[in-house]
C-alpha cells in the first residue's frame, strides 16, 4: 500500500486505490474526511486555522471556512455526488492550556463543524478536543478511518455501516 502523508494546509482528493492518505502530529489542526462511497471518491484535508486571510486565497484547504467547499467542488471533477458524501474528524486539542490564549483547536472544530452543516454534509465520526495530539490515517481503497494516540493503540473511527459494502461483508463474517 502507498503511504502519503499530508502536510499542513495540504489535501488529497481521489478514487479509491491503494492507498492511506495520514495526517501526523493533529494538535489543534483539525483532520477532514469527506467520502462519496457508492462513487468512491474520497478527500483529506489538514485544516490549521479557523478563517483564512485575503493573502491566502492560494490555500483553502487551510482554513475551516473554505476547505469544505473546495473539497466538495474537487470531489464533484470525480463524479462524488453531494448528497452521498459523510464527513469525519479529528484533532482540535488544546494544546497550551495558557488562559489568556484563544483556544485554537475548539475554534477549528466549530468552524469546519458550521461549514459542513451550512452545505449538508453529515458528520458520522469524529475525536476531537481534548488535551493530546493524534495522528488520523484514511484507507482510501476501503473506506476506513482511525485515530492513533501517543502511547494507545489504534481506533477504527469509521462506523462500521460507512465502511465500503465488500470490506464490511468481511468484518460481519469474523464478527
Amino acid at each position: 500500500m502507498n503511504r502519503i502523508s499530508i502536510g499542513l494546509g495540504e489535501y488529497r482528493v481521489g478514487r479509491a486505490v491503494d492507498e492511506e492518505w495520514t495526517i501526523y502530529g493533529l494538535g489543534s489542526c483539525v483532520g477532514l474526511i469527506l467520502c462519496d462511497p457508492g462513487r468512491r471518491v474520497s478527500a483529506m484535508a489538514h485544516v490549521v486555522l479557523p478563517e483564512h486571510h485575503a493573502a491566502s486565497a492560494d490555500e483553502p484547504a487551510k482554513f475551516g471556512d473554505t476547505v469544505v467547499p473546495f473539497l466538495l467542488h474537487e470531489m464533484s471533477r470525480l463524479g462524488a455526488r453531494r448528497e452521498a458524501i459523510y464527513a469525519q474528524l479529528a484533532g482540535g486539542a488544546r494544546m497550551l492550556s495558557f488562559s489568556e490564549l484563544p483556544d485554537i483547536g475548539a475554534r477549528n472544530v466549530a468552524v469546519v463543524r458550521e461549514q459542513l452543516a451550512l452545505h449538508g454534509v453529515p458528520i458520522v465520526a469524529e475525536r476531537v478536543g481534548g488535551t493530546h495530539g493524534r495522528t488520523l490515517s484514511w484507507d482510501v481503497r476501503h473506506g476506513v478511518a482511525t485515530v492513533k494516540r501517543v502511547g494507545a493503540p489504534a481506533e477504527v473511527l469509521t462506523p462500521q455501516d460507512y465502511v465500503f459494502e465488500e470490506v464490511a461483508v468481511v468484518w460481519r463474517s469474523y464478527s
